[in-house]
């Protein structure tokens, strides 16, 4: 596997929560999410016969999603909420988009990566800890929480297992998520391939998915593997 840290922004579900519970962006809104999205809106206050009711503007919660991005032969990227990896090499990645709130800050962030079986190499900086059996890379950094949003992703090379992989995030030393995906071999390696078609235990799929035609976008801010 390889990291990559992404700059795209993302629709957004949280696939599996321990003790994650965030403020919505302009209300009181609060998300907790366990395979399911939740979102409770403040309904119109009551008002007199006498008076017009006036309806408030929907507000879009911000949510926090697993991901998939997956490149093309024309190099542009395209991105799925979903769990479901297929094991594209130099194609695939997977990462976590999680919404912190607040305003934008350095956080100290601990992401332990876990994989059902080893992979045959792990390309990762000094702020990665690769276990000795190659099932577990464990990155300490600070990083930057930009307009409430923090996220990151590991990329799929040769070699790289099918079966479960699991990021545990930490922030500021306090647990706030886990996201589970699973990792699916593709033979023919098509680019092609629509990750929301693969079958895997615990399978999410964004519930705001719409029709099944993928989002594009130009590339992610590339950074060094870490």
């Amino acid at each position: 596997m390889g990291e990559r840290e992404m700059g795209v922004d993302f629709a957004s579900v949280l696939t599996k929560n321990r003790v994650y519970i965030v403020a919505m962006r302009a209300s009181s809104w609060r998300l907790l999410a366990a395979f399911t999205v939740l979102a409770l809106t403040a309904g119109s206050a009551a008002v007199s016969a006498q008076t017009t009711p006036t309806e408030k503007p929907a507000v879009k919660p911000v949510r926090s999603i697993p991901y998939v991005s997956i490149t093309g032969d024309d190099g542009r990227q395209r991105h799925y909420e979903t769990n479901a990896i297929p094991l594209l090499f130099n194609r695939a990645c997977f990462g976590w988009r999680m919404y912190l709130g607040g305003p934008n800050r350095v956080v100290s962030l601990k992401e332990v990566l876990t994989t059902s079986q080893p992979a045959e190499q792990v390309i990762a900086g000094p702020e990665t800890e690769v276990s000795t059996d190659k099932t577990r890379a464990t990155t300490r950094m600070f990083e930057t929480v930009q307009d409430g949003v923090l996220q990151r992703s590991w990329c799929i090379i040769p070699g790289d297992p099918p079966g479960t992989y699991t990021y545990d995030i930490s922030i500021d030393g306090e647990p706030r998520g886990e996201f589970v995906f699973c990792a699916i071999e593709v033979p023919n390696q098509d680019p092609n391939t629509d990750p929301r078609d693969l079958s895997c235990p615990n399978k999410f799929n964004s519930v705001e998915r719409g029709n099944r035609r993928p989002w594009s976008h130009s590339g992610p801010r590339q950074g060094t593997a870490s």
